[in-house]
């Protein structure tokens, strides 16, 4: 309970600092946004909190970012996903019905969460 306290208050304070140290070199990219990088941000965020969550694109969206408050386009919550699949960070899998689902990579829980409580040191 208190780590998942703990990614809060580093998702919600921290978020422009920590944004430039994850994101910095993609920046410079064609084709990758800052809105993608915000988003991309706000679904790690998420997955701090609740590590076990997997869900599609559209839900994604839907239930982990407009119920926080953020009303993302889908073409760039699914740019965001591609590209954090593409960094180790998510796992994409194929669903029955042909749907991906989207989760956090089991391997990068530890890094993702000693990443941001480290960065929450900086208050």
């Amino acid at each position: 309970m208190e780590v998942r306290v703990q990614c809060l208050h580093v998702f919600a304070s921290e978020a422009h600092s920590v944004l430039n140290l994850l994101f910095l070199p993609v920046m410079d990219r064609p084709g990758v946004s800052e809105v993608n990088n915000v988003v991309a941000w706000l679904i790690l965020g998420y997955l701090c909190s609740h590590p076990e969550a997997k869900d599609t694109a559209e839900g994604i969206r839907k239930w982990w970012l407009r119920g926080e408050g953020i009303d993302a386009e889908t073409d760039v919550v699914l740019g965001s996903l591609t590209y954090l699949v593409k960094q180790g960070w998510l796992t994409a899998t194929g669903g029955s019905t042909g749907t991906i689902l989207y989760g956090l990579n089991r391997n990068r829980q530890r890094a993702l969460r000693g990443f941001l409580l480290s960065e929450s040191s900086f208050h």
